[in-house]
């Protein structure tokens, strides 16, 4: 073998190129989709949603302290980013629960995320420069072809249930060609300890978190590398490196398969990486690849939207990619605001759970989009953190603000910032949200899904908490014989503020909630008087004239009950969304005011483009809400796709995963569930468009076709039966039919909402006959 090797690298020198290798699966036949309508749709997607760089990017070119900047993978336990030279590629890899102790930056002391280390795989031939690297979101895998005289293929993918990463290499060289892979623990910061070991041919390294007396825990994970194919010399390079060697021919393709391993209890687990690495053969790696596609297929499948734009096309499609790649079923522990790719040891914000928005915000299209178990291990997530929450609000409501020293309550208060295992740090920037904040989260699973178990076991409990603080929290305030709850908190970070409305329709929405549940649950009747009381005498939002030019001259929203009216983002719109205690039901005074709020900031100030976080802070869903112009939503969010990175991401240089409310964006233009009725196309331009299997309020699943004027299909899933409520796409005709298996189904047309009764597993079709 090591004269093999020698006699290789004096041969590099004078290869020549005889070829390019014939795919290992052709692209036709591993298709994640059969031949049907979904299969046609994705079939001319396939070309936006690969992503392609013609000239190789460094570790600088890649290098984040927030969201990927290169190529990606994620399983919702694994995360991947890739950075290349001429001659090879090296994946970093992280994984969601390895989470240190005792880490310290601006925003405090505690538990922060840090990457493991990762697969450096390099090529020994001449460089050219036909260089390729793609990718492909369709298959959730990465293409490389070396940049070198004798190319090389690579194809790295993921399982999606379980760690295993592999890359498939082949060539058509003429020659065999001198690979080697070096497996290595750690990143910047060698703080951390690291092992190196092989083991009877697989290469082990780990690296560890911190440790000492002020550390609650200490994590170890590990990187296990396997090389299946061929011979292989194997070295210990140092305590954080092992290098191994082969010759690759062609027609002999060789399978780099790396394990990913680890816990929260100081144990790499490198012991069961071991047996599942030597348990593979060719036979489980096709299975393994078919089960990904599979997993794939499924997640594409659930639902689609059709806006004939490419660039909103791919920008939805993209977001559902991230949204599925960060955290799904298989996840151990909730990602932060960034997912899974925690790929450095200083990561903005430690690499946390963001409380007060930001992290919520990358869960809520997971419902509409007809995927809401991808928000699974978010709720397990906040269920850790209830008892440290009952304690904070009885004990710490001082550190909010000084003005609440010795004040006492029940119920839940949760700091900014936590880490998906369940342990908080940083402060509460004077809010107390941020377990409000989540209330939508659990609300929508119910009302999307229908799952009256997770309603009484998990939604209910957890709202009734929230109650239970505003309950204890909120002052009541006599004048003029009448009363009001008015709250006093920080409407937005370190501000401190009168009855601002972002926090008042959080509590608007609490209430609501608490009184129709109970209801449903048949639970806490005695309580229902003060849930309604409050709900009846909260607050009006303040308005006023806007200070900032250029504006229209019109009455706006200000941010607090002192008339508030600056920076230019748009929280005193949160009573829209995710509140969802504003909107298209509301009286016309009120959308309109809310519309001038949106403008204002929006538009006149530029928001929508330069100060909201850039597709964050929900304002693009807000104003679908509100029936607000969707001609100009449309141009804003096309401003900052444009602004997307090669690998299709908006980046602001602190947020992630919060982009994927673009989703949400788009399926509220297309279908909104507003207090039990179904709208379809409420603010849509006067395109054509469709949507496939949206899911809505009342565990419907929807899909429907509008040619720029008019609804002209419209079919629908009804999981668990009910009277189903729709706004009647057809007002100016007669003759509406609804179907079910080819029998007409009896229906009620009132005040243009169009209502029958549903079959649980029933399926419709709606249409007008004229």
């Amino acid at each position: 073998m090591k004269e093999w090797i020698e006699s290789i690298k004096m041969m590099n020198s004078y290869k020549k190129i005889v070829g390019i290798l014939v795919l290992l699966l052709m692209l036709t036949s591993c298709h994640p989709f059969g031949v049907n309508l979904d299969d046609r749709y994705f079939q001319n997607k396939r070309g936006m949603l690969t992503a392609r760089w013609t000239a190789p990017f460094g570790k600088e070119d890649v290098e984040s302290s927030h969201a990927p900047k290169g190529p990606f993978l994620g399983n919702g336990d694994v995360g991947l980013v890739s950075y290349t030279s001429e001659k090879g590629q090296t994946l970093q890899l992280s994984k969601v629960d390895f989470i240190t102790d005792d880490w310290t930056d601006w925003t405090g002391t505690g538990p922060a995320a840090l990457p493991v280390g990762g697969v450096s795989i390099q090529i020994h031939a001449e460089t050219d420069d036909d260089f390729l690297y793609e990718m492909r979101l369709l298959e959730a895998e990465l293409y490389m072809k070396t940049g070198t005289v004798e190319p090389v293929e690579m194809r790295t993918w993921m399982s999606m249930n379980d760690n295993y990463v592999v890359t498939e290499l082949a060539t058509r060289a003429s020659c065999p060609i001198l690979v080697t892979v070096e497996t290595y623990a750690g990143c910047e910061d060698t703080y951390y300890e690291t092992t190196a070991e092989i083991h009877d041919g697989i290469g082990q390294v780990t690296r560890r978190t911190r440790t000492g007396e002020k550390v609650r825990w200490t994590a170890r994970a590990g990187i296990s590398t396997r090389i299946i194919g061929t011979e292989v010399i194997w070295e210990q390079a140092s305590s954080s490196q092992v290098t191994s060697t082969f010759l690759i021919r062609s027609g002999h393709p060789i399978h780099i398969v790396t394990y990913v391993s680890g816990s929260l209890n100081d144990n790499a687990n490198l012991s069961e990486a071991y047996e599942k690495l030597c348990g593979l053969d060719g036979d489980s790696l096709i299975l393994l690849k078919e089960s990904k596609d599979a997993w794939w297929r499924d997640m594409w499948t659930r639902s689609y939207v059709e806006t004939n734009d490419s660039l909103l096309n791919r920008q939805y499609l993209s977001s559902i990619y991230l949204m599925a790649s960060a955290c799904n079923l298989h996840s151990p522990v909730c990602g932060g605001m960034y997912g899974v790719w925690n790929m450095n040891d200083t990561m903005n914000y430690h690499g946390d759970i963001h409380l007060n928005y930001n992290s919520q915000a990358g869960f809520y299209s997971v419902f509409s989009a007809n995927r809401p178990e991808l928000a699974m291990p978010y709720y397990e997530f906040l269920e850790k953190m209830i008892p440290e929450g009952r304690r904070r609000a009885r004990e710490d409501l001082g550190s909010v603000h000084p003005s609440l020293k010795g004040k006492s309550c029940r119920g839940l208060l949760f700091p900014v910032s936590a880490l998906g295992n369940g342990y908080f740090y940083c402060q509460y920037w004077q809010q107390t949200v941020n377990a409000p904040f989540n209330i939508p989260l659990f609300s929508w699973y119910y009302e999307y899904t229908g799952d009256k178990e997770f309603l009484r076991e998990r939604a209910y409990p957890f709202i009734r908490e929230c109650g239970d603080f505003y309950e204890d929290y909120l002052e009541k305030d006599v004048s003029d014989n009448t009363y009001h709850y008015t709250i006093t908190t920080g409407g937005h970070e370190n501000s401190w503020d009168l009855n601002p409305p972002s926090d008042l329709g959080f509590v608007e929405m609490t209430f609501r909630l608490l009184l129709r549940y109970s209801e449903v649950l048949d639970v806490d009747s005695e309580r229902r008087a003060l849930w309604k009381d409050i709900v009846d005498h909260l607050p009006l939002y303040k308005v006023i004239m806007p200070t900032q030019t250029p504006n229209q001259g019109l009455p706006i929203y200000a941010k607090n009950e002192e008339g508030w009216d600056w920076p230019a983002h748009v929280i005193q719109l949160q009573p829209v969304y995710p509140c969802e205690v504003l909107n298209l039901h509301s009286d016309s005074t009120t959308l309109q005011l809310a519309r001038n709020t949106l403008y204002y900031y929006g538009i006149d100030q530029q928001g929508l483009t330069e100060t909201m976080n850039e597709l964050g802070l929900s304002a693009f869903i807000m104003g679908t809400r509100i029936g607000f112009n969707p001609n100009i939503l449309i141009n804003k969010m096309k401003v900052l796709i444009r602004r997307a990175g090669t690998n299709f991401l908006i980046l602001d240089g602190h947020h992630c995963l919060e982009k994927t409310t673009f989703v949400e964006t788009i399926n509220s233009m297309m279908l909104q569930s507003v207090e039990g009725v179904l709208y379809l196309f409420p603010c849509w331009i006067d395109s054509p468009a469709s949507f496939t299997r949206l899911r809505a309020k009342g565990a419907f699943v929807v899909s429907a076709d509008y040619d720029g004027k008019e609804v002209v299909s419209l079919n629908l899933l009804s999981e668990k039966g009910g009277i189903c409520r729709i706004n009647n796409p057809w007002p100016n005709k007669g003759n509406v039919k609804v179907l079910c298996n080819g029998e007409e189904v009896d229906f009620k047309l009132e005040n243009r909402i169009l209502s029958f009764l549903t079959e649980t597993g029933g399926t419709y079709e709606l249409f007008c006959a004229d």
